[in-house]
């Protein structure tokens, strides 16, 4: 399996957590709608106004964990990496896709200042639990 095959199931599961660490070094995570991820990277959305957005500007380095099970497979996708804001560039195409985004910001004055960005450097692990398949993968964007 390639990256770019492991990135699509990434995306397909909407949703991975992500975990990032405070100014005083304690570890936090949350649930996060993954927009696209493809080979240019991984990318995701977060209001200036939140936690997460903070820890990202502090420390840009983010461990995304998501998880599948589906019948008889269960797959698991894991990435360290760094990332980096990008404003509203691709807002739009992850907006598109996110069932949560009204949500989580009800309004427009609060999805006009959500800010993209950019999983582009790290590496990866797939691993299909039922099946025993294990790959590695890098993103360099």
């Amino acid at each position: 399996m390639n990256t770019e095959e492991i990135l699509s199931i990434l995306e397909d599961l909407e949703v991975a957590i992500f975990a990032t660490v405070d100014k005083d070094g304690k570890p936090h995570s949350r649930p996060i709608h993954i927009g696209v991820a493809n080979e240019h990277g991984v990318f995701f959305m977060t209001s200036p106004q939140t936690h997460f957005y903070k820890q990202l500007q502090e420390n840009p380095n983010v461990a995304i964990a998501a998880f599948s099970h589906d019948d008889y497979l269960i797959q698991v996708i894991r990435i360290e990496g760094k990332v980096r804001e990008l404003g509203k560039e691709g807002l739009e195409e992850i907006l598109a896709g996110n069932p949560f985004v009204k949500n989580v910001y009800p309004d427009d004055s609060q999805r006009a200042g959500v800010q993209v960005f950019q999983l582009y450097e790290g590496k990866g692990f797939y691993h299909s639990l039922t099946q025993g398949h294990k790959y590695t993968f890098s993103i360099q964007a």
